[in-house]
């Protein structure tokens, strides 16, 4: 999961056509043939891989994979960092040794895959391994135009090859077209130098044209300036085929940067084309994690089922950060299925994707995933859960589709400094999304692997996240499909699901809601599956949440009267509405509710309360609730987390509380919070030799917007988050707190909220600082001001048919930017993604940062030339709905900084007491500004109160020009 590549971002689609789909039959497999060093092919093969070239005599051309990617490779399957131990995959594939994932497609929804990587090119009994690959997200789309010939050259534009008779002669109806990638657009070397010449900013040259086995194109792969050499490439699902251009000057047989293939479409004749790259690697990685087999040429290093076969479905715009693209998910999904049903494969969707829920339950693409596989119920689909760990209500989407598996991660002992194979050691990773809000996710399992990357991305390999778990759950379930299909069992989706749940067992570092039903082992859920139970789908629904319904209370301070916490849950049977009456069990004494819910007509409901006892600490309360049916082989039909939330008291501004946490365990605080009040919390170990990581998170679930996790050790090496008042929203903060290995730690947390509210106004030529005081103690304070840069904020409106372009104006004191986007917290429920880019006036992107929540923070770097020139950001939006085109609407703010503060209050105000509860004003005369503002930016100011106590409080604010006195 983004972001948005958890990677995190993915649309989908309908119709082939409108993706440039291709039903032709793939062409049998072609025999390999070397290719001698020299010769005019050589520049095209790649490492480990079978490549067909031309119409009817086809060959393949393989060369070895590079000696240093597979001893590295080597080194790594030794290390144990395909952690295939951790779900019993080892002794499952003892007993089952074809059930390795035959005879099953997993769809990898991605940023796609490169084909030439050792270990994508065949599975493990020798079939072909990657069926097919589709561009969805047209970032490889190429202007076609009739192409100018003059003699033997043809002209696109400025561009120009020799080879015009032999591409004539290649034409079906002598009409050829040509059109250009430019990598400017494309991003950052090394990925964007896609013809390695060792720079970004190359427009390479296509030709197509209509041969007697459809459109083909040829390209000059190895800069020679000549088509004569080269060979036609054909849709891949047609022949398979793929090129790459490799026009490194001094090492003319290395290997290309990336592999390519082509997509092509007709349009009454007009061919349409899309080149498929993943200039990510993010989907190549995943790939090698759900199938991967002999990866690097390395024997017996595989991914979770190497058996398996793959399509790449690029959904993803690699270059704006991996963001989504409008419908692209909902018609990646369509297509696949179809697929699947044509060839009449089991079908596994991996999706390794997710940004944050804002309003949970409320995800159009959710509801668009869930209709999508509750009509297609043998289609199993796997979702990151996120990376947003390890606050509560953090789970994103669609992994909060309840119809998908959620996938979180775990990390095994090997990444954590133990030994491979110390499987108690293994623990929920940090990152991995919990639940709260929402039940989820279902199961987790490792989140890091050394896996599959393009060439560009050497020294990439090892990588971790929610997106490597996701593919890993995919290998699971294509093993179990693969024993089910072969056997002659039925593998509804459903009972999938529920097996990895009943095969899984929870880890020692977290509840249900930090893990679902905790770590699959492959073997447990075997014998579930081939077993006979009686086994009924139940869907929760709780509030606003339907179908992953989970309840989320929160309760008075500690040291207040408790109030009665209470919460309605909804029951609803998924096969039918026949009558069933079903067990209610809970794990906690203090979960009131019955002990029986009977549905009828398919549903039910029940109370679930709370008793007052408990509250007698801040932190959390967790229980589940098992819903049993008559068969308790079966397992829970449906689990409902509870989670109550205890916040610290909101009086007074300084509040230690000592925490103890066994290492690898979280302790949550909640932190009640004012909007405008600033707010610092530290975190300092009470023993030297103790380390903790302490994560913030907003309220909402979001993390904090600047550094969501610090280190924390012991006296001067206090960990501190310090949020200026500009920053505070109103709500439950939420700090999570976790000792490092190997032991237990004990630390001292203390908040303390400002006693301030502070403001600034500027009224003619004078600035007036205020300082209102929200306790009731006195006060002895001393005001500052000081400029450090300007700010511009703008409402941003677009229509959804593309982008909308902000230009600006670099001031050439500009040190940094920091750029805030905000919509309503209901809108952001549409998108699957939001992309944010940066370009220069020459049109090179150089920073991505996608939206992650209806609030997004980004501070980009600004290239050393761009001081004084223009940039413009770039707003895209993805709709979940390919047909919607609908209006939105975001607020921005772009900030540009000072290296240094400029004084302007002349050394400020001398202290001064302030009662409790006063207001007390400065006012500071700073006469001209010292820097000049680009248009639209205003002066961006820091005020400062330095307390008695010499405690510095500060709010960051646009004096808005008035002729009134301030309020």
């Amino acid at each position: 999961m983004k972001k948005s590549l958890v990677f995190c971002a993915v649309p989908a689609a309908f119709l082939l056509a409108s993706c440039g789909g291709n039903a032709a039959p793939a062409v049998a497999s072609l025999p390999a043939r070397t290719v001698p060093a020299g010769s005019a092919t050589a520049n095209r093969v790649t490492e480990g891989s079978c490549v067909a070239y031309g119409e009817s005599a086809a060959m393949c051309a393989t060369i070895a994979p590079n000696p240093a990617r597979r001893d590295s490779a080597a080194k790594a399957f030794s290390a144990g960092l395909m952690a295939l131990g951790s779900s019993g995959i080892k002794r499952f594939a003892d007993d089952h040794p074809s059930s390795d994932g035959r005879g099953v497609l997993i769809a990898i929804m991605d940023s796609g895959i490169d084909p030439g990587i050792p270990g994508l090119g065949t599975t493990s009994d020798g079939a072909a391994k990657i069926l097919d690959l589709r561009d969805f997200s047209r970032e490889g789309r190429i202007g076609l135009q009739r192409v100018v010939r003059h003699d033997d050259t043809l002209f696109v534009g400025d561009r120009h090859v020799l080879g015009a008779a032999r591409v004539v002669g290649l034409a079906a109806d002598a009409q050829v077209w040509g059109g250009t990638l430019a990598e400017l657009p494309l991003g950052k070397a090394p990925a964007a130098d896609i013809d390695g010449s060792g720079k970004v900013g190359d427009s390479l040259m296509v030709v197509v044209v209509k041969t007697t086995a459809g459109w083909a194109l040829l390209t000059d792969t190895n800069g020679d300036g000549t088509l004569n050499d080269e060979r036609p490439i054909h849709d891949y699902l047609v022949a398979h085929e793929y090129f790459g251009w490799n026009h490194r000057p001094a090492t003319r047989l290395s290997l290309p940067p990336v592999d390519i293939a082509a997509n092509f479409a007709d349009s009454s004749g007009v061919p349409i084309l899309d080149l498929f790259f993943d200039t990510s690697s993010h989907g190549s990685h995943v790939s090698g994690i759900a199938a991967g087999h002999d990866m690097y040429g390395v024997a017996g290093f595989d991914g979770v089922a190497p058996g398996a076969k793959l399509i790449g479905l690029k959904i993803a715009n690699d270059a704006h950060g991996g963001v989504t693209v409008t419908g692209s998910m909902v018609r990646a999904l369509d297509y696949a299925i179809r697929f699947a049903r044509d060839r009449a494969m089991p079908l596994v969707v991996n999706l390794s994707f997710g940004v944050g829920n804002e309003l949970d339950g409320t995800a159009r693409i959710d509801a668009m995933i869930d209709s999508i596989l509750a009509a297609h119920p043998d289609v199993v689909m796997t979702v990151a859960a996120g990376n947003d760990g390890p606050g509560l209500s953090s789970l994103g989407f669609p992994g909060s589709a309840a119809l998908v598996i959620s996938v979180g991660a775990s990390l095994p002992a090997v990444f954590r400094g133990g030994a491979q194979d110390a499987a108690a050691l293994e623990a929920v990773a940090s990152f991995s999304s919990r639940g709260g809000e929402l039940a989820g996710p279902d199961i987790v399992v490792p989140g890091a692997a050394y896996s599959t990357v393009p060439v560009y991305a050497m020294g990439d390999e090892l990588e971790n996240g929610t997106s490597m778990a996701t593919p890993y759950a995919a290998g699971l379930v294509a093993r179990l499909l693969s024993g089910m299909h072969a056997s002659g069992h039925a593998a509804a989706a459903s009972l999938i699901r529920q097996g990895l749940r009943m095969g899984a067992s929870l880890l020692p570092s977290g509840s249900a809601v930090d893990q679902g039903a905790g770590l699959p082992d492959l073997t447990r859920s075997w014998t579930w599956l081939t077993s006979r139970h009686d086994f009924t789908e139940i869907a929760v629904d709780v509030g606003g949440v339907k179908g992953r319904g989970a309840v989320f209370l929160t309760a008075e301070p500690v040291g207040t009267t408790p109030r009665a916490l209470g919460a309605r849950v909804a029951l609803r049977r998924l096969d039918g509405n026949a009558p069933i009456t079903l067990r209610l069990v809970s794990d906690a004494a203090w979960l009131q509710l019955p002990e029986t819910v009977t549905l009828a007509a398919g549903r039910g409901e029940f109370t679930v309360g709370v008793a007052a006892a408990p509250m007698n600490a801040s932190g959390v309360l967790r229980a589940t609730i098992r819903v049993e049916g008559r068969d308790e082989t079966a397992g829970p039909l449906a689990v409902v987390p509870v989670t109550v939330r205890i916040p610290l008291p909101a009086a007074g501004t300084r509040m230690p509380v000592a925490v103890h946490q066994e290492a690898g365990s979280v302790g949550r605080l909640f932190i009640p919070a004012d909007t405008g009040r600033g707010m610092q919390i530290e975190i300092a170990t009470l023993r030297a030799q103790d380390r903790a990581v302490a994560s913030l998170h907003e309220p909402g679930g979001m993390p904090f917007r600047d550094d969501r996790s610090i280190s924390a050790g012991f006296g001067g090496g206090a960990g501190l988050f310090d949020i200026d008042a500009r920053d505070v929203a109103a709500g439950l903060y939420e700090l999570d707190v976790e000792g490092a290995p190997p032991g237990a730690i004990d630390a001292r947390v203390t908040v303390r909220q400002s006693p301030l509210r502070l403001n600034a106004v500027l009224v003619r030529d004078t600035l007036r600082v205020t300082a209102k005081s929200l306790v009731a103690m006195p006060l002895t304070v001393r005001l500052r001001a000081g400029l450090i840069g300007g700010e511009r904020q703008l409402t941003i409106t677009g229509d959804g048919t593309g982008p909308v372009r902000v230009t600006l104006l670099v001031p050439g004191w500009a040190a940094r930017m920091v750029v805030d986007t905000r919509m309503a917290r209901e809108a952001w429920s549409r998108f699957t993604d939001f992309g944010v880019s940066f370009v220069d006036r020459r049109g090179r992107l150089f920073a991505t940062n996608p939206i992650n929540y209806a609030f997004s923070r980004t501070a980009p770097e600004l290239p050393d030339s761009i001081a004084g020139d223009t940039l413009v950001v770039l707003l895209t939006p993805a709709f979940a709905d390919p047909a919607e085109r609908g209006p939105w609407s975001l607020d921005l703010s772009v900030r540009f900084y000072v290296e240094k503060p400029y004084s302007l209050d002349g050394g400020g105000s001398t202290a001064k007491p302030l009662a409790g509860g006063a207001l007390h004003e400065e006012r500071f005369v700073p006469g001209a500004m010292p820097i000049a503002f680009p248009p639209g930016f205003l002066p961006l100011v820091t005020v400062v109160a330095l307390e008695s106590t010499d405690h510095t409080w500060t709010r960051e604010v646009t004096p808005t020009r008035t002729a009134g006195p301030p309020r």
